[in-house]
């Protein structure tokens, strides 16, 4: 078995440059290439680099045949995705659990072949004091090990600054500190630690979590042209028993054990219950991600000639399209539309969601000539006649604000800063209501969704709580010697039309409740 072993990859080795056989580096670019126009010097310059790499890779040194696959399947998504350039300087991200040591193992036994330039880079996050200085000390030692150069940093005050889940807060200050390093040493590019199974839980957990297309493509292996994912083809399995096999060390991470996270209880409780009826899975759910990502990458490049040609465009980050236009659109690319100007205007689609989109639909659709809405990362949406118009808040007091409730749950009000929760419940449930100015109990048998919070408007008139008729709002602010800055801050809950809530001041005695209310809707504002 051994000759034949070694028969056959003395073929494959001898296999002339750019011929398209089994396992050869050249058959997948051809694979990924098809269609798609490329210089010819070019073409002949990649197929060869990759061709050679794969010629001259010596795995004599491997007993096991699984060390030498996982070598290749990596060699072969590096060359898939065109990852690395001969000479490549790499920052690689070394947390000291298994999937990185496995990628810093195998990108060092490459980097005499593809001329790579090794960094290790190890952030502390501060959030296990005794496991992250052991980890740190281990990530320095295996640096030193392989005489590469090691940076390091200890995250713990960043990580508490920021307003966000635990899971973002530790991705945004890892990312930062790769970048910083990466910026430091001159490299080209960071490479982490992602696998198949990463990418299974990563599409399980999206699904779940209701996404669409773009976030069921999963985990890119290349993003942003620099951040590359050598993994993503190889399984957890493969990764263990390379890690095995090569006699490597690594530590354990203790918070991949406990089940508060959900993607820890997709890995440990949903994905066995699934291999029960499908023992490929992973593989498959990998393969998901792949044809997703295809047919994302070609509708975002339909979105962006679509945006591209509208005679509306404006100065700056603003887009401006033509209703008329806009409305002809499939369904399907109206969102995507949409989803693009707000990320072309405010930089990122961090908390927009698709009630955002939705919001900006009915915006479109209806009727009124003139009509505004803001969304998260302060994007103001308005419509004017025949034009929708994408453009970043600059003074909110001036533009004023407007955000769609189309259900209990909590809304980010970017414009003032704070959120403004819905909680339904029935009346008998509630024992008591909490005597404070930013908490309103309502009637919710009166209430339809969706609601609106907004700012002051000129015309504004409710029925104040104790009174039986209107009185105009301005009236009512006057009477509590408000300042038109202040008022201009206040926000407005309305159903219909009609105000429901002054927050904080007063609640329309329309929507109050009652002796005979058995449905209550609880409002607060968060401050």
């Amino acid at each position: 078995m051994q000759g034949a072993e070694e028969r056959r990859l003395r073929r494959m080795n001898n296999t002339p440059q750019g011929e398209a056989t089994e396992g050869n580096a050249a058959d997948d670019i051809l694979m990924v290439d098809q269609g798609k126009a490329m210089p010819l010097s070019l073409w002949s310059k990649r197929v060869k680099f990759y061709s050679a790499c794969r010629s001259k890779i010596s795995y004599s040194e491997f007993d096991v045949n699984q060390v030498r696959q996982t070598i290749k399947k990596v060699l072969n998504t590096i060359s898939r995705y065109d990852m690395i350039s001969h000479g490549d300087r790499v920052v690689v991200a070394v947390s000291g659990g298994p999937d990185s040591v496995c990628l810093l193992d195998i990108l060092y036994q490459l980097k005499d072949d593809l001329g790579l330039k090794l960094v290790v880079s190890h952030l502390d996050h501060g959030l296990r004091p005794d496991e992250d200085e052991a980890e740190t000390r281990f990530v320095k030692s295996l640096a030193g090990s392989l005489q590469l150069p090691f940076e390091t940093k200890k995250a713990g005050r960043l990580m508490a600054q920021q307003e966000s889940s635990l899971e973002e807060r530790a991705r945004n200050v890892r990312y930062k500190f790769l970048e910083e390093a990466l910026q430091k040493f001159s490299a080209r590019k960071i490479a982490v630690g992602h696998n198949l199974n990463d990418q299974a839980e990563t599409v399980l957990m999206r699904l779940i979590r209701g996404s669409g297309p773009s976030g069921l493509a999963g985990i890119p292996p290349l993003r942003d042209e620099k951040i590359i994912r050598p993994l993503i083809e190889v399984s957890r399995n493969e990764v263990e028993s390379y890690i095995e096999e090569r006699g490597l060390k690594y530590v354990t991470d203790t918070t991949n054990l406990e089940p508060r996270y959900l993607r820890n209880r997709i890995r440990l409780e949903l994905l066995p219950q699934l291999r029960k009826y499908q023992p490929r899975i992973v593989e498959l759910l990998g393969q998901t991600a792949g044809i997703m990502r295809k047919d994302e990458e070609c509708l975002e490049e339909m979105t962006k000639a679509w945006v591209k040609g509208q005679d509306e465009s404006g100065e700056g980050r603003e887009l401006r399209f033509h209703l008329s236009s806009f409305k002809k659109l499939p369904e399907a690319l109206k969102n995507r539309v949409i989803r693009y100007a707000v990320r072309e205007t405010g930089g990122s689609l961090r908390r927009v969601s698709m009630r955002h989109v939705e919001a900006v639909r009915r915006l479109a659709a209806s009727e009124k000539p003139q009509a505004m809405a803001n969304l998260p990362n302060h994007i103001n949406v308005r419509k004017d006649y025949d034009t929708l118009v994408f453009d970043l808040v600059k003074d909110t007091q001036a533009q004023g604000f407007c955000c769609f409730l189309d259900g209990p749950g909590t809304f980010h009000l970017d414009a003032l800063r704070c959120t403004i929760s819905l909680e339904e419940m029935v009346k008998s449930a509630l024992t008591e209501m909490n005597v404070s100015p930013w908490t309103a109990y309502l009637n919710a048998e009166n209430l339809t969704y969706p609601l609106m919070i907004r700012n002051f408007q000129p015309g504004d008139r409710f029925v104040p709580l104790g009174m039986s008729g209107h009185k105009k709002l301005k009236d009512f602010f006057i009477d509590l010697k408000l300042s038109s800055r202040a008022r201009a801050n206040i926000p407005i809950l309305t159903h219909s039309n009609r105000i429901v809530w002054v927050c904080g001041l007063r609640i329309d005695d329309r929507f109050k409740v009652t002796d005979d209310t058995e449905k209550v809707l609880k409002v607060t504002l968060n401050k």
